[in-house]
């Protein structure tokens, strides 16, 4: 006959099992990399967003993004719906802990482990960004293969070298173009260069004045005379900072130039490395004027009322330059759009 310890541990065994099994983890259970297949299924109720999702399995709110990517055929973060089950990935130390695990009082006293919540953001080696000056190019297209004139991925280019570098066969390199910034802000005037990365591209073959190159993933369309500049990998994973140091900044333009700039979009701000760091989170403010109409009477330089500035939203720095900062929109109440301030 069992004795009473082989019982409990059966016990025991049993509840893991169907523990487990129920919550449907995946069979590798892996060290969390953003994109890779490790975690567990989770059927989505009513009022869930992927934003207290993130907190509930995370304890971080910033981490929906990840979440978003982790889950492909979700088309729009803003629209999940009941019944649905979605692939929540895995950390190096779970959010969540099974309720019957008890654990024991210790007598020695630890040092409290500072977790630090982070945001995950995969796309952020072709996020463009604005320097001073403009990036030295390597070389520029000069034609498509099929005298294509608008080049997406798998297209194979021709590239006039600027002789400044060789591109090495095997290699990656980027391919972008710049336009100039010159606009007013807060009654100072704003210079520097826009960059926008384009594709992502591989040197196949150094003729004797030309390279050849296979564009292996495009981002927008690619036009000749556009140039390369060299691939530098930038890391995905950022040390969210939710309290920094106020800042005197302002909404420069929209990565796509959109005149409004809506949540999860590339924007840039008037501040650069010297003040901000990637993963610092800063507030957006809408300018509160008040206009003087044909209902009320002319208001007085003394008499003037200062309103204050209505929060619109917030947004995260993801890579800094030396004039300005490339930000993304987490959340917003108002469209934001450029000249708008950031504190």
């Amino acid at each position: 006959m069992p004795n009473h310890k082989t019982v409990i541990t059966l016990y025991v065994l049993i509840i893991l099992g169907f523990v487990f099994c129920s919550t449907g983890f995946a069979k590798d259970n892996k060290e969390f990399i953003p994109g890779k297949d490790s975690g567990f299924y989770y059927t989505i109720k009513k009022g869930d967003t992927l934003w207290d999702l993130s907190e509930k399995f995370y304890n971080s709110q910033w981490d929906w993004p990840g979440l978003w990517e982790m889950n492909d055929d979700i088309k729009n973060p803003h629209w999940i719906y009941p019944g649905k089950k979605i692939k929540i990935f895995l950390k190096e130390k779970p959010a969540l802990k099974p309720k019957y695990v008890k654990v024991k009082k210790i007598k020695k006293t630890k040092v409290p482990i500072k977790i630090k919540t982070t945001f995950s953001y995969s796309q952020i080696d072709h996020t463009g960004f604005i320097k001073k000056t403009a990036q030295p190019s390597l070389g520029y297209i000069i034609k498509e293969e099929e005298n294509n004139l608008i080049m997406s991925t798998n297209d194979i280019i021709y590239i006039k070298l600027s002789g400044k570098r060789k591109l090495i066969p095997g290699s990656i390199y980027q391919i972008f173009s710049t336009e100039n910034i010159n606009q007013k802000i807060n009654n100072q005037t704003f210079e520097g260069v826009k960059h926008l990365i384009k594709a992502k591209i591989k040197i196949l073959e150094h003729k004797k004045t030309y390279v050849t190159a296979l564009i292996t993933k495009n981002y927008h369309a690619v036009l000749e005379g556009d140039m390369i500049m060299e691939y530098h990998k930038r890391d995905p994973i950022l040390t969210v900072e939710d309290n920094p140091d106020p800042i005197n900044a302002t909404v420069i333009c929209a990565e796509d130039n959109s005149l409004m700039i809506n949540d999860n979009e590339i924007a840039f701000i008037s501040i650069g490395k010297d003040k901000v760091k990637p993963g610092e989170i800063y507030t957006i403010l809408r300018k509160n004027k008040f206009k003087d109409g044909t209902r009320w009477p002319k208001v007085k330089k003394e008499d003037s009322v200062e309103l204050e500035n209505l929060e619109s939203g917030k947004l995260i720095v993801l890579h800094t330059e030396d004039i300005a900062s490339t930000v993304m929109v987490l959340s917003l109440k108002y469209v934001i759009h450029p000249d708008d301030l950031v504190n």
